[in-house]
C-alpha cells in the first residue's frame, strides 16, 4: 500500500492544504479568478442592454445609457473589491490559526461586491425603469436578476423608486451583515491565537528547563 501511495495525490495535496501559507495563495488565486469570470458572465447583460437601446424610442434610449453606465461601474467596483481582497489574503498573517481570519476576509468581501453591486444595478434599472416604461426584466438577465430575490418587476415610475430603494436597503443590510459576521469571526481568530500563545510559552520554555537540570 505504501508503495501505491506515492503515485496518489491526495495525501501531498492535503499536506500542502495544511499549510498555511499555501492554503492563503490558494485562496487569494481563486478571488482572482473568480474577477475575471465576473468580467465575463457581464459581458452577456452589457450586450443584452446595448442591443436593446437600439430597438427603443429617442425617449427611452437615456435610461438604457444610464443603466449601462451604472452597470459597467458596479462590475468594474465588484472587480476591484475583490482584487483589493485577495492582495489582504495574500498579506495574511500566517499561524496555526488560519482559516478563520480568511473566513472574516471572505464574508466581508461577500458583503461589500453584493452591496455595491446591487446599490448600483438597481439605481440604474430605476432609471431605466423611469425612462421606458418597460420592466427591469428587459437589462437583467436571470442570473443578476437572482440577486434581487424580493423586487418587484413593475414597469411604472413608484416601481422604479421601490426597485431603487429596495436595492440599496438590501445592499446596505447585508453589508452590515457580513460585517457583524466578519468581526465576530475576527474575535475567535484573536480568541484562538491567545489561547494557543501559552501553550507555545510553555513549549518551549520545557527544553530549556531540562537542559539546566540534566533530565
Amino acid at each position: 500500500m505504501e508503495g501505491i501511495e506515492k503515485y496518489l495525490f491526495m495525501r501531498p495535496l492535503l499536506g500542502l492544504l495544511a499549510q498555511g501559507r499555501f492554503f492563503r495563495r490558494v485562496v487569494a488565486m481563486a478571488i482572482r479568478a473568480g474577477a475575471a469570470l465576473v468580467v465575463l458572465f457581464s459581458l452577456t447583460t452589457f450586450f443584452q442592454a446595448g442591443k436593446l437601446t437600439f430597438e427603443l424610442p429617442a425617449q427611452g434610449i437615456p435610461g438604457a445609457v444610464l443603466f449601462e453606465v451604472l452597470f459597467v461601474l458596479a462590475v468594474y467596483a465588484v472587480v476591484h473589491v475583490m482584487l483589493i481582497r485577495a492582495r489582504d489574503v495574500d498579506q495574511l498573517s500566517v499561524n496555526d490559526f488560519y482559516a478563520i481570519p480568511l473566513g472574516a476576509i471572505l464574508v466581508r468581501m461577500l458583503g461589500e461586491i453584493y452591496a455595491v453591486f446591487v446599490g448600483l444595478v438597481s439605481i440604474g434599472a430605476g432609471l431605466f425603469v423611469w425612462f421606458t416604461n418597460q420592466g427591469v426584466g428587459k437589462v437583467l438577465n436571470p442570473l443578476v436578476r437572482a440577486l434581487f430575490p424580493s423586487m418587484r418587476d413593475n414597469p411604472s415610475f413608484m416601481g422604479g423608486i421601490e426597485f431603487m430603494v429596495s436595492g440599496m436597503l438590501a445592499g446596505l443590510g447585508v453589508l452590515i451583515a457580513a460585517y457583524v459576521v466578519s468581526e465576530i469571526l475576527a474575535l475567535l481568530a484573536r480568541l484562538a491565537a491567545r489561547e494557543a500563545q501559552p501553550q507555545r510559552s510553555a513549549q518551549s520554555v520545557e527544553p530549556i528547563y531540562k537542559s539546566r537540570f540534566g533530565s
